[in-house]
């Protein structure tokens, strides 16, 4: 069976979400979130969620669905996307996955075995996370459960305090290392996915990051944000996690002394993540099309690309890409 759907995924701040509208349009198709943050009600400008003009009558799903103060995570997410897909197929059309948020994307496409959970424990965990010597123990339990494994924890769990309790809580139900436990997979994606990878170069995206920052920032980012963090969204348990709200919290409270900082300081933060998520596209998803984009473009021109390669590309039954990755330079 041919796959019947297409995966647009890739770092922030490019392009995923104008050309999966290009994509939907052309392939009488349907928009399927695949962004951690879009998944939250008023969560608008900072997480640039396209707009109804944006969106072109094309039907967006899992966007929108959860209040702030809700939980959100890959087992959910997977739930909710299957859901979508039974849907949108019964209707005949086709879906179109665009995000960035690598683990969403990987649990759904791959069919990837979730991890388990807890609710009393991660409860109790994140209590003793909230301790002031908390951090540095959950820190020193998955440091020395790896050291008898001769293994080493990968920093940005290290430095994240969501991810360090989700991890000290999946080694005490598992007795193994959560981040060994999610190698990435050796097949490619399902028979309902076809998989392009866009990926700028850092020299493109560097300086789109720092355009929308400042577009967004001059959007009514910070008054967003004021309002949410008024209503609890640094102290929630996921949607917290959006970059940039809690730099505009300290710009509030007089910490980050002016809107250039501001804006220099998101942009920076931006920049960092863009970098994680390019390492992950290039390591966790086997079987995808790779487009390495060297020069500013549009959302046209990279739809065209990836549209001729759908329909003239070289894929397996499995989904799998089986020619030469596509290079826009």
């Amino acid at each position: 069976m041919s796959p019947a759907h297409v995966a647009v995924l890739g770092p922030t701040c490019s392009w995923k979400s104008a050309v999966a509208v290009i994509l939907a349009e052309a392939l009488h198709g349907e928009v399927v979130n695949c962004d951690s943050m879009l998944v939250y009600r008023g969560l608008d400008i900072g997480t640039a969620k396209p707009t109804p003009a944006e969106r072109r009558g094309i039907p967006h799903h899992l966007c929108d669905i959860l209040e702030p103060s809700e939980a959100c995570d890959a087992a959910l997410y997977v739930r909710l996307a299957q859901d979508c897909l039974t849907d949108i197929e019964g209707r005949g059309h086709t879906a179109v996955l665009a995000g960035g948020t690598g683990l969403y994307a990987r649990a759904l496409l791959y069919g990837q075995a979730l991890l388990p959970a807890d609710d009393d424990l991660a409860k109790a965990i994140l209590t003793r996370l909230a301790e002031p010597d908390g951090p540095a123990a959950l820190r020193a339990e998955l440091t020395n459960a790896a050291r008898t494994r001769d293994a080493a924890v990968p920093g940005a769990i290290l430095e994240n305090p969501r991810r360090l309790a989700r991890a000290v809580e999946v080694l005490r139900l598992t007795g193994q290392l959560p981040w060994k436990l999610h190698e990435p997979p050796a097949d490619g994606p399902a028979a309902r996915f076809r998989q392009v990878i866009l990926m700028p170069e850092m020299a493109v995206l560097r300086p789109r990051i720092a355009r929308r920052t400042l577009a967004l920032l001059n959007s009514g980012w910070i008054e967003e944000a004021r309002q949410l963090i008024a209503r609890g969204l640094l102290e929630t348990p996921s949607a917290r996690q959006a970059l940039g709200y809690a730099d505009i919290a300290a710009f509030l409270r007089g910490d980050i002394a002016s809107f250039a900082d501001l804006v220099d300081v998101i942009t920076r933060r931006t920049i960092r993540f863009a970098r994680r998520q390019r390492t992950w596209f290039r390591h966790q998803h086997p079987g995808a099309r790779t487009l390495a984009i060297r020069r500013d473009t549009t959302a046209e021109e990279i739809a065209a690309v990836v549209l001729h390669d759908l329909r003239a590309g070289q894929w397996s039954p499995t989904g799998a890409a089986t020619g030469p990755d596509l290079v826009l330079e």
